[in-house]
């Protein structure tokens, strides 16, 4: 008997002993006895419904099994993500079935928290609100931005409770950026940007791919104008103090001083109304504008900014030669003393290049436009604070970890006389200091309706099987707070409310709104007539009285912190989805750890290295975070994400990170704006180290061919090799790493003179995907829907630390060797090879190439000799090292067409099979051929981008095989002649 043979047999009989001898007997399967009508035992259901991870609203298709939700996706009926998600949209089912959700109200008493049953927590609330009642205001509410249905029935429980109006409570609220519209236009709103309109995009901050306003909606149109079509791309410029993803994608990322966009605003606004004569401003604009940015200056702009002279003015000309331009102010994350003045100049600057506002839509204004402000926040916190607020009412925010005044709330809430009332599902910052927390259904649990832009109204429906006992927070308002509703309960009054107000009122309109989503009305915007309105003199008077910031000494005390949203944990409310926790920040790859981000220059005058922990001493708090380098930094600044640091809100969160919001002054413009940028006292080593929790390897490709770029017209006239490859530079074909043609795994992507293996000759199909490097944000939707897909374990922090990840799909950052400051993302997954050399070293034959050429790992035939991972030039296989255990109810979760795992095997992607497998069956049963573009693998079918293309390679006439034949298309390091099916177009650069 040889090695193989006996590692074979030994392996299968170790298999089927421990399968025979375990502890843990198979479960047993019950089947129902009389289903649902709407439920088939073993075949999904979908239901529509609407994601509320932060105040943009997409519409998402929940898709069932069994009565529970397994997978959430984008709903392609949707106007503001066309089908597509973000990660926190793909994180969101965790929420559900989060093992430290809340089943039943918590009551607060001397002997610690007490549970209740909810009709006791009704009957107490009535009772609390009754006693409340005597004087207008002792009854308070603060909640998350609602729709409007809900809106309506909160202003009628104000009116019955006399609360006042309710506070809409969004930490991201964007308050500067209302003041601007409503000065200048009269428009108190946050109106729809079309960046794919526009031929020129130039960015003071606004980070439009991560967290600013609406980030799928603006990705998609993001890479409408800015992905390379017919030889042409547009262009984007982008001017901030630290490089944020949404910098990460520009053509020209310039590196500014902390708060000094509004000196470069004026500056450009004077340049352009002396250069562009032929502008059409209206008359009465220009003079009064013209004397605002009278002492504007390039040069000196450029000197106070930090960047050179030349590339200012190039970017002036660049505005005045732009046919279609449009200008974003600043972003929640570099919010300085002049926020109120760069909003207010971003939007004069629109207004002088295209007075017609044509790239700017008012007609479907964001609903996050309803927030409060945040002075209205602070007068609400100032009468908790005072005692007089006798019934305080906090719906689904957490003011605790997302206010600067945090501390001073918990305080108030823990020794004030009032009693506070929690509708949150966990024991959060804020709940934690509550005297009753009370949970609710979730979205996905409740009938509701959401309209992110209002007047495009999305729906709510439950789309799984009542699995606790709480209510809707409608229903409870409802039963608490009207002696005689209008209702008999929330769904009820949506119905009424949807009749009244949306003309919903037969039963075939009802259910073709349930079945969409929502009802979108198709409306064509409506051009903005600019009305000149009576704020716009005391706005320029505050443009023309912007002070540039004051010059930085170069000494470590004189830092300032910029506190950013996360593009993983939004303001914090993601914190508890294990998901989002594992998969690592795009920029810096850290998961787990909230570090600071310092420029090396800091880090020699601190004295500090990378991963080092430093105490961060502003005026109001101290936190110690350890240190990231980075280049792609301002040397004056550091740098945290909000997110993380929570005193509570689960395993996941509590304890997890800082939370840099307690280093802010909790200062706010004139508009109510918080201010994200403050002062550092003080930086310095507490002489501790830690090991930072990042999975990437190199910044840089070390001349390796992986991810490439290209320049516009660079691969034009390249020409074909056999088998549609691309003979790379221009070069005749060879066997060099730059002469090497792309090689399809097809029959005719062998050649005798280079391949020893024989042919693959695939029945039927030969699966591939196109990543297209050019469409690719690095934005991690894939990576996250990945994990949601298959089954893929949750490590942790100390785990990643020692390489152990699981992650099937990564995004790889590298640096452009030219110009660091421009990024290539880089998804890496399984590449499915045709000489696949994972292939050729396992003893047991798990990695096994299938008839139609995927890679499938073959888990029970595995023994976890790991020879499969030594030979994958690309480090995609992962090594289970772990028994996982699902905390309960997170195994409901699971999808049941994936296998999950058991310690000692190999594991990776599959390109989805289990939805290939169902294609298959779709198509036998209509007796046809799968259609290309049917199957959709999870890392497609949500990435907000179109990214990726996965199709069949044998079919000519697919879009995969189409693609193939763009002169971009190359395989990485297809020279070691392995023939990936996972085929990469290059990323177009282009200079500015």
């Amino acid at each position: 008997m040889d090695r193989r043979a006996f590692l074979k047999t030994a392996g299968m009989g170790s298999i089927a002993f421990a399968a025979g001898c375990s502890a843990k007997p198979e479960k047993t399967l019950y089947s129902l006895v009389k289903a649902p009508d709407d439920m088939v035992t073993g075949k999904e259901a979908w239901y529509a419904g609407t994601c509320r991870e932060c105040p943009a609203g997409c519409g998402v298709l929940a898709k069932q099994r069994e009565g529970r939700v397994i997978k959430l996706e984008g709903n392609p009926l949707h106007p503001v993500n066309r089908g597509t998600l973000c990660m926190r949209g793909q994180a969101a089912l965790q929420a559900v079935y989060n093992p430290d959700r809340l089943l039943r109200p918590q009551l607060k008493t001397d002997e610690g928290w007490k549970e209740i049953s909810f009709t006791e927590a009704e009957q107490l609330l009535g009772r609390k609100a009754a006693a409340a009642g005597k004087g207008n205001g002792r009854t308070r509410l603060m909640s998350e931005v609602v729709g409007a249905p809900m809106q309506a029935l909160l202003t009628d429980l104000a009116y019955e409770w006399r609360t006042g109006d309710p506070v809409y409570f969004e930490p991201l609220s964007h308050e500067s950026l209302r003041a601007a519209h409503r000065n200048v236009l009269g428009e108190d709103a946050l109106p729809t940007y079309h960046l794919d309109q526009a031929d020129l995009l130039v960015s003071f901050g606004a980070d439009f791919l991560e967290t600013w306003l609406s980030p799928v909606e603006y990705a998609r149109r993001f890479k409408e104008m800015h992905a390379i079509d017919a030889g042409h791309k547009g262009i984007f410029v982008h001017l901030s103090p630290y490089q944020s993803l949404t910098a990460a994608n520009a053509d020209r990322w310039h590196c500014i001083r902390p708060d000094s966009e509004a000196t470069l605003l004026k500056a450009l606004i004077k340049y352009v109304l002396e250069k562009g004569d032929d502008r059409m401003l209206p008359g009465k604009l220009r003079k009064p504008l013209a004397e605002a940015v009278a002492d504007a200056d390039l040069d000196r702009a450029a000197a106070v900014a930090g960047i050179h002279p030349a590339a200012l003015a190039h970017l002036a000309d660049r505005l005045l030669t732009a046919e279609r331009p449009l200008i974003l102010g600043g972003g929640c994350g570099t919010a300085g003393a002049s926020s109120d003045a760069t909003e207010m100049a971003a939007l004069l600057l629109n207004l002088v290049l295209d007075p017609q506002l044509s790239r700017i839509d008012f007609s479907r204004p964001q609903n996050l436009g309803k927030a409060a402000s945040r002075t209205a926040v602070n007068a609400l916190v100032d009468d908790l604070v005072a005692g007089q607020i006798q019934l305080l009412l906090i719906h689904n925010c957490n003011p605790v970890h997302t206010l600067s005044r945090g501390a001073e709330i918990a305080r108030a809430l823990d020794e004030g006389e009032g009693f506070t009332v929690c509708f949150s599902n966990f024991m959060d910052d804020t709940a934690a200091h509550a005297d009753l927390v009370f949970p609710v259904q979730m979205a996905l649990e409740t009938w509701d309706a959401y309209d992110g832009k209002i007047g495009e109204l999305s729906l709510s429906q439950p789309a799984m099987g009542k699995r606790h006992a709480m209510p809707a927070f409608g229903d409870v308002i409802l039963k608490t707070a009207f002696r005689d509703p209008a209702a008999g309960d929330y769904q009820a009054w949506l119905l009424d409310w949807l009749g009244k107000q949306a003309g919903v009122n037969e039963m075939g309109t009802w259910i073709d709104a349930v079945q969409a989503g929502g009802l979108f009305r198709d409306a064509p915007p409506k051009p903005k007539s600019v009305s000149l309105q009576r704020g716009l003199s005391t706005a320029l008077e505050a443009l023309s009285e912007a002070k540039p910031p004051a010059a930085t000494a170069a000494d470590a005390d004189t830092l300032t912190l910029a506190t950013a949203p996360s593009i993983r944990f939004f303001d914090g409310r993601g914190a508890n989805r294990s998901w989002l926790c594992e998969v690592p920040d795009p920029l810096t790859k850290v998961a787990w750890q909230s570090p600071v981000t310092l420029h090396p220059e800091a880090m020699n005058r601190i004295g500090v290295a990378q991963g080092d922990v430093v105490r961060l001493h502003s005026e109001t708090a101290d936190l110690e975070a350890p240190v990231y380098a980075s280049e792609a930094i301002h040397p004056a600044m550091a740098l945290m994400t909000m997110g993380q640091g929570h005193s509570a809100y689960g395993r996941y969160a509590e304890g997890v990170g800082g939370n840099p919001i307690a280093l802010l002054t909790g200062d706010t413009s004139a508009s109510g704006q918080p201010l994200t940028l403050a002062p550092l006292k003080a930086i310095a080593a507490t002489g501790r180290r830690i090991k930072l929790a990042h999975t990437d390897g190199s910044r840089t490709q070390y001349g390796r061919k992986i991810a490439v770029s290209t320049t516009i017209g660079e691969d034009a006239a390249h020409g074909h090799a056999k088998g549609d490859g691309h003979a790379a530079g221009g070069h005749e074909a060879g066997l060099t790493m730059e002469t090497f043609p792309l090689t399809l795994p097809l029959p005719e992507g062998y050649d005798r003179k280079r391949d020893i293996y024989p042919v693959h000759e695939h029945e039927g199909y030969r699966w591939g995907m196109i990543v297209d490097l050019d469409r690719c944000i690095g934005c991690g939707a894939c990576a996250t829907a990945c994990y949601a897909e298959n089954n893929i374990g949750i490590v942790g922090e100390e785990r990643i630390i020692e390489g152990r990840e699981m992650a099937w799909l990564r995004i790889e950052r590298y640096l452009d060797p030219h110009d660091p400051s421009r990024i290539t993302f880089f998804p890496l997954m399984c590449q499915h090879c045709d000489n696949a050399p994972c292939e050729s070293v396992c003893p047991v034959y798990a990695p096994h190439h299938s008839k139609e050429g995927l890679n499938n790992q073959i888990y029970n035939r595995c023994i976890g000799t790991r020879f499969c991972a030594q030979n994958c030039p690309y480090k995609v296989r992962r090594f289970n090292w772990f028994e996982w255990q699902w905390p309960t109810p997170l195994e409901e979760q699971l999808n049941p067409n994936v296998t999950v795992r058991t310690k000692g095997v190999m594991e990776k992607c599959s390109f989805c099979i289990q939805r290939i497998k169902v294609a298959h069956g779709h198509a036998k049963d209509e007796d046809r051929r799968i259609h290309d573009g049917e199957i959709q693998p999870a890392c497609v079918q949500t990435c907000p981008t179109g990214a990726l293309v996965f199709g069949d390679l044998k079919d000519r006439q697919s879009r995969v095989r189409q693609m193939v034949k763009d002169p971009r298309a190359y395989q990485a390091m297809g020279y070691l002649n392995i023939k990936p099916a996972v085929i990469y177009l290059k990323k177009v650069l282009q200079e500015i």
